[in-house]
């Protein structure tokens, strides 16, 4: 396992960030729910999801070395 650079740890917080938007949009298309109706539970729940994506994305990069992604170009 290596150490990430700033410039992956960046591009992981934004697939990050994008994979919750994605949520965030099904929730409001697909179930007719906005971030603002969630609950507290809910929001705590939505935020653990957000850190667990970041620190499994995190895990692949370090164990795989490769990171590719929209945001280099």
């Amino acid at each position: 396992m290596r150490i990430l650079n700033e410039e992956e740890t960046t591009l992981i917080k934004l697939a990050t960030q994008e994979g919750i938007i994605e949520i965030q949009n099904r929730l409001r298309i697909d179930f007719k729910v906005k971030p603002a109706d969630l609950t507290v539970h809910q929001s705590h729940r939505l935020s653990q999801i957000e850190d667990l994506l970041y620190t499994l994305f995190c895990e692949v990069v370090e164990d795989h070395g490769v990171l590719q992604s929209e945001y280099e170009q």
